[in-house]
């Protein structure tokens, strides 16, 4: 009995199934052409098995939606509002859209990135970039960069002239009021059964004068003024030991136009650069010559040069700067940490002028371009034994 009663249930639903299918086929009329006797057997086939798999022993029953079927809503971006819905049947689908029945000719709908003329700024970590609308797009007008200043770090001056000498002198220059220490060089030997004294008074600091300050992009100068720059364009290096940097005729008192010919070449360049140049130097002084840096750098035929070099900045420190000549290096970072060079009264050719070079392992005579800046010493013509 009760198998019979499960049979006549199983036929009734497979009955109703039938129907739910027929009755949804002329509900879609001919908009619809999706359903397929290959979908109506595989859903009718779905039907009885949900039916199958939900029946039990005790006639209970479940109800259950045919596997696959989906919708889905989608709203437009402009003025209005726009709906499409979709049903899918075992893998086939059919559609109706509200959009479809707005002209094609109304722009209200359509998506814009931008309205026409609209500005707009962006701000980025590094740069401002400024924007205009045209035709639908951004356009970039210009862009402005955003260079963040890191905080100066400037070496430890403490130790410029720590050493063992202590037998500083000082001298004011009268054109600025500039004091600086001063070093003497002293030696007393015995030469052809007499006593012989060499002896000349140097600054201990890299000449710092100059009535004009330049900089790097400087392309017109006034041969009517001393002018100087400043290691890294920045006068705390200037006021902080390092001193002033001249080209090589700046340093001998000259025309620009001597930086590119010639001293014998233009009248404007006459000098005897066998005796004492004056030079950017004060009155009474002169520059610091190959003759009196040999004397300082050369100990009984040994080069002694790493002696004259100051404590600070150097990457090492090696001597005791026993003289008191605390040279500086040319900078504070590399390369110019690596030595220094000055500026001497010496010509090798029109465009190259004389240099005296020291390292922490060297020290040598050498030339370089005229037109590029380096340091000054000066030494008092009173008391040069050295003088010509």
């Amino acid at each position: 009995m009760k198998k019979y009663l499960f049979r006549v249930i199983l036929s009734a639903a497979k009955n109703l199934a039938l129907m739910g299918l027929v009755v949804g086929f002329f509900a879609c009329g001919d908009d619809s052409n999706s359903t397929s006797a290959s979908g109506e057997n595989s859903a009718l086939s779905s039907a009885v098995e949900d039916e199958e798999s939900s029946s039990s022993i005790n006639g209970d029953s479940s109800s259950s939606v045919i596997p696959g079927s989906s919708s889905s809503v989608i709203l437009s971006d402009s003025e209005g509002s726009s709906s499409s819905s979709s049903a899918k049947v075992d893998g086939k689908s059919s559609s109706s859209s509200k959009r479809d029945d707005i002209s094609s000719s109304s722009s209200s709908q359509a998506y814009r990135r931008c309205q026409e003329g609209t500005l707009d700024t962006l701000y980025e970590e590094t740069r401002t970039v400024y924007k205009h609308c045209e035709n639908d797009m951004w356009r970039t007008d210009s862009i402005v960069k955003i260079v963040i200043e890191q905080p100066k770090v400037y070496p430890n001056m403490d130790s410029v002239f720590g050493s063992e000498f202590k037998a500083y002198g000082t001298y004011e220059d009268l054109r600025d009021n500039h004091v600086y220490r001063t070093t003497k060089y002293y030696e007393k030997f015995k030469q052809n059964g007499g006593t012989v004294i060499d002896s000349f008074t140097v600054m201990a600091q890299n000449l710092n004068y100059a009535e004009i300050m330049i900089d790097s992009t400087t392309k017109v100068f006034d041969d009517n003024k001393v002018e100087k720059r400043c290691y890294k364009d920045d006068p705390w290096y200037c006021d902080n030991y390092f001193g002033a940097l001249y080209t090589w005729s700046e340093a001998m008192g000259l025309p620009k136009v001597c930086d590119s010919v010639g001293v014998a070449e233009n009248p404007k360049c006459e000098i005897d650069l066998s005796k004492k140049v004056q030079g950017v130097c004060p009155t009474g002084w002169h520059v610091m010559t190959e003759t009196e840096w040999k004397h300082f750098a050369y100990t009984n035929g040994l080069n002694m040069s790493y002696s004259l070099l100051s404590h600070a900045v150097w990457e090492k420190k090696v001597g005791n700067n026993p003289y008191g000549m605390s040279v500086l290096p040319e900078g504070d970072e590399y390369p110019y940490n690596k030595g220094a060079s000055f500026w001497i009264p010496y010509e090798k050719s029109e465009s190259n002028g004389g240099v005296v070079d020291l390292a922490i392992d060297y020290f040598k005579v050498s030339s370089a371009r005229k037109y590029g800046f380096m340091s000054v010493r000066c030494v008092l013509d009173d008391g040069d034994t050295f003088l010509k």
